[in-house]
């Protein structure tokens, strides 16, 4: 039996509530105004705003972003707040703990109360704990040069400046620091006038307003602990960052010629990148510091260059680092790469550009890797903490940074070995190396799924 059409006029209308009050008007078509009134409109948003949108929504994520900023700016800002430096050894300050100050920094802390600024030589880095003979010391204070000329050399003194005062420079011996100590000050002659600060015997001065502390306490050798842990964490920061580019660039420019080219180079080169992911990383590690120590070193030496001074002071390991990076770790990144590659290569708009005779580099670089982006920031953001732990883990071993330089490895490494008299000197190199990598994985993480558009919402 066939379906009956529906008879509009069939229907018992008179049981629709409110139906005797409707007039014809009530079933007139609707107007423009009212048609655009229901038509909700949102701004067009690309998909990097999108992205970002929905990575700031992700509160785990954000909260490591932050995390990650406060490490970055403690490693590279952090410097510039304290007079201490990563190499700088304090003879009375060693195996401190943390915010204790040595005998002679409680005694040198009475020049505080009676100076705007001073110098003493007790607190000189190093070895030599006095001012040189015959040399010329200056300083800079509020825009204006003070400069003097010591004819024999000064020990255990204090140099107190003072503003205000009719000699505002003078000399105290340490064992006179008191209440009345300007009584037995000597004046010390200046002279403001311009000074050559590149001729030799000519030294600045580091005056103080007052002691600082030594926040995480001093090593065996009386360097402060903070500034190694900072300069520590800019050399895992820039080496984690640096080794990422590395194994993006080459990852990509690899994956992307194997997967365009296809076919029997396309196998040569995928079970080149097999045999690779079989080459243990440390012990190509040790191999290059083995072999190349030694002619490195001398090109670094040798050479006037920027680069070379830098290079020379993180250390032959640490470029060992870089070329097991540039050797073995963008295997992973190509793989990436070929396949969205073999994905995309399929699409119209590659097919397009073979048949006009566009040349496979120029496919690869304005059609196949742009649309990669996605997963190549992805895989870059998720390769920087695993650089900077495998770095930190080769400073540990001694593969790493050459001494004065330091890293968080190296620092965690030098604790252990005073764990039992000294356990505070590992845990601030230890807990900031874990909460950095545990952030960057974190943030890796919500960049992914920021930027997978499977998971969109």
């Amino acid at each position: 039996m066939g379906k009956m059409p529906l008879n509009l006029f069939q229907l018992n209308l008179e049981k629709i509530p409110g139906f005797d009050a409707m007039t014809a008007e009530d079933f007139s078509g609707a107007t423009n105004e009212e048609k655009a009134s229901m038509i909700e409109t949102r701004p067009s948003v690309s998909y990097w705003k999108d992205a970002a949108r929905r990575f700031r929504a992700n509160k785990v994520s954000m909260a490591a972003l932050i995390l990650f900023l406060l490490i970055f700016l403690f490693s590279y800002l952090g410097p510039l707040f304290i007079p201490y430096n990563y190499a700088d050894q304090y003879r009375n300050s060693s195996k401190l703990g943390p915010r204790e100050f040595s005998a002679k920094e409680q005694l040198l802390q009475k020049a505080e109360d009676i100076s705007d600024l001073f110098f003493a030589t007790s607190l000189m880095p190093g070895s030599l704990t006095s001012l040189s003979r015959s040399t010329t010391y200056y300083f800079k204070t509020q825009g204006v040069t003070y400069s003097f000329y010591v004819e024999k050399a000064i020990g255990d003194s204090v140099l107190l400046f003072n503003r205000d005062a009719e000699n505002k420079l003078t000399l105290i011996k340490e064992k006179d620091l008191g209440k009345d100590a300007l009584d037995n000050a000597k004046t010390v002659e200046y002279s403001t006038e311009a000074i050559d600060t590149k001729a030799p015997n000519v030294v600045e001065l580091k005056m103080l307003k007052r002691i600082c502390p030594h926040f995480f306490g001093t090593d065996s050798a009386g360097r402060d602990l903070m500034a190694r842990t900072m300069y520590g964490g800019r050399v895992s920061i820039a080496i984690g960052i640096i080794a990422a580019l590395i194994v993006l660039i080459i990852g990509s420019i690899y994956g992307s010629v194997s997967g365009l080219a296809g076919g029997t180079v396309d196998f040569v080169m995928m079970r080149l990148v097999d045999i690779i992911y079989s080459v243990p990383d440390v012990l190509i590690v040790l191999l290059l510091q083995v072999v190349l120590k030694n002619p490195l070193q001398s090109w670094l030496d040798a050479s006037p260059s920027n680069f070379a001074r830098l290079m020379s002071n993180l250390g032959v390991g640490i470029i060992s680092i870089f070329i097991t990076f540039a050797c073995l770790y963008w295997v992973g990144m190509s793989r990436i790469v070929r396949g969205q590659v073999l994905q995309l290569k399929q699409q119209e708009f590659v097919t397009a550009a073979n048949a006009l005779g566009v040349p496979g580099r120029r496919i690869v670089k304005r059609h196949l890797l742009p649309n990669c982006v996605g997963q190549l920031v992805i895989a870059t953001c998720l390769q920087i903490p695993s650089a900077i732990f495998l770095e930190s883990f080769l400073s540990f071993l001694g593969l790493g940074v050459s001494i004065p330089m330091t890293s968080l490895g190296s620092l965690c490494s030098d604790a252990l070995d005073t764990i039992t008299l000294y356990p505070y000197r590992l845990l601030a190199p230890g807990l900031i190396l874990t909460l950095l990598v545990l952030s960057l994985n974190l943030v890796g993480d919500g960049i992914r799924d920021a930027l997978d558009p499977r998971l969109k919402k």
